[in-house]
């Protein structure tokens, strides 16, 4: 039977709440919310004189992370939280045992789910920690020496197996990893830091306003505008429209709630389909993360904003680069009625509610350089390029589908990307110039001899010419090799302008776990 965290002795609960509200002489909301917290973690979780509640106080970690250990309370140990409680209570955890944002700045890649990030955590904790799930959801995490210690007894607990599996079993795991590691990490990774103090007295950035965006949305290409954030608290409303490159506009609806005063997190219907946003303010009026589709996350494209109030600031322009030497370019940003252009000619400069306007021409290709405040982009005016590259260079696809249970595939999004030699003439070098995204081209093929002898590219999916690769269904498949799956080993051609480059690409099996960090 499933206890009830909210039933128990009326006096002890009053204590509980009584000691939280003394401990934090909060505003209101957040007195609530502490008391909620004692409410529903109180039965479990002892409190201690000063009204902290033991385990849950030894931590700070991220939205996300609060947000696992709350299911994990809830399906492994019967705790009775509804979903507006676990909201409540992820905001609140957030906003008190959160991460500054330089902790956090440095892993935010797991946060946002970028396909092609590949880790290089240092050792020992590549080993020790990183062959199960990324390092930084390790790193996403800081608490005291005893709760450091606490966490590998419960990797050992929960997963019994850690100390058999490959790189455990050839090392005294428990002994290293409790003695060794938990010190390393109660180091490198403390309860308590200056950064944290610091950002829990800082004034926190207002989100309540207009925000000039730009971004690149999955099979569409680049889109910038304007979104309205309104409310007074989580949850906001957000509302807008983005603009295409080809000058058709897409509405946006939806939610976002604001973590810790900077933890972006949005839910947004965007031309029909569905969006979540990770980003993160920083402070001085801007805004960055990365923006994918809710049922496919590894479609998606960096964001950047700036409020529209925050003073001159360039975020980009559409498109990213201008062919033939002349052209007009939409420059995203703020205040941009002082933009200043060295590299080209510059003329007609039309402000507008996502920027401005303006045409450049050049005599020969090279860079323009925009700039508005502090803040400049570059822009390639070129007439072919001199070299492709392919984005990424490296990433994986997974296969998927095949039932009406099992994990739906995950695709992979390739670009091919132009670049100009630079002053130097020398392709590769530290002053080459990126021309963006060109319509290219695409093949696949097998990457090996062992790719070639499975037949991979014949199996393992499919690569449209917008460069979208849809891995190929799960399970056994009879008319491989072995009746094997349709894993595969390829090597990812473009071909644009007389130009060729190559990525590799490996299509692997079903991730049957799906955390919010993996």
């Amino acid at each position: 039977m499933k206890r009830n965290p909210l039933a128990g002795p009326a006096p002890a609960r009053l204590l509980r709440s009584a000691a939280v509200l003394a401990l934090l002489g909060a505003t209101p909301a957040l007195a609530d919310d502490a008391e909620l917290l004692a409410k529903a973690c109180g039965d479990c979780h002892t409190t201690a004189a000063d009204g902290t509640l033991s385990r849950i106080s030894g931590q700070r970690k991220t939205p996300e992370a609060w947000l696992m250990t709350i299911v994990r309370m809830r399906m492994s140990h019967g705790a009775d939280i509804d979903r507006q409680t676990e909201a409540a209570l992820v905001r609140y955890l957030a906003d008190t045992q959160g991460l500054a944002p330089s902790e956090a700045e440095p892993y935010r890649y797991a946060l946002e789910k970028d396909p092609n990030m590949v880790e290089a955590i240092d050792e020992p904790l590549g080993t020790m920690c990183a062959r199960c799930h990324t390092g930084a959801r390790a790193l996403l995490q800081h608490r005291t020496p005893e709760e450091w210690r606490t966490l590998i007894d419960f990797h050992v607990g929960q997963f019994p197996t850690i100390e058999y599996q490959a790189l455990g079993r050839d090392r005294e795991w428990y002994k290293i990893a409790s003695t060794e590691i938990a010190e390393l990490l109660a180091t490198t990774q403390p309860r308590d830091t200056e950064a944290w103090s610091q950002w829990q007295a800082a004034d926190k950035p207002g989100v309540a306003g207009d925000w000039i965006v730009l971004t690149t949305l999955p099979g569409t290409g680049q889109a910038y505008g304007r979104l309205t954030v309104s409310g007074d608290a989580s949850p906001y409303a957000v509302s807008g429209d983005l603009t295409l490159a080809d000058g058709s506009t897409q509405a946006v609806s939806g939610q976002m709630n604001l973590y810790t005063g900077y933890e972006w997190r949005a839910t947004l219907d965007i031309g029909g389909q569905s969006y979540r946003q990770v980003l993160a303010l920083d402070g001085a009026g801007g805004l960055s993360g990365r923006q994918f589709l809710t049922a496919q996350d590894s479609l998606g494209g960096h964001l950047s904003g700036v409020r529209a109030d925050a003073g001159a600031h360039v975020l980009g322009t559409v498109p990213e680069a201008v062919a033939g030497l002349s052209g007009t370019v939409q420059v995203v940003g703020a205040g941009l009625e002082g933009l200043t252009v060295e590299g080209a000619a510059a003329d007609g400069l039309a402000a507008n509610a996502a920027g401005a306007s303006v045409s450049l021409s050049a005599e020969a290709q090279g860079r323009a350089v925009l700039s508005a405040g502090d803040s400049s982009v570059g822009v390639a005016l070129y007439t072919a390029p001199d070299r492709l590259t392919v984005e990424p260079e490296f990433t994986i696809a997974r296969v998927g589908g095949g039932s009406d249970v099992g994990p739906a595939a995950v695709p992979a999004l390739f670009s091919a990307v132009g670049w100009l030699n630079g002053p130097d003439g020398a392709a590769g070098t530290g002053d080459d110039i990126r021309i963006g995204s060109l319509s290219a081209e695409w093949t696949t093929t097998d990457a090996n001899e062992t790719a070639a002898m499975m037949q991979d590219a014949a199996y393992a999916g499919t690569l449209d010419q917008s460069g979208l690769f849809m891995p190929a269904v799960a399970g056994p498949n009879a008319e491989r090799p072995f009746s094997t799956n349709n894993a595969g080993d390829l090597t990812i051609t473009a071909k644009a302008g007389g130009l060729e480059a190559s990525g590799r690409l490996i299509v692997t099996v079903q991730r049957f776990i799906d955390p919010p960090l993996r």
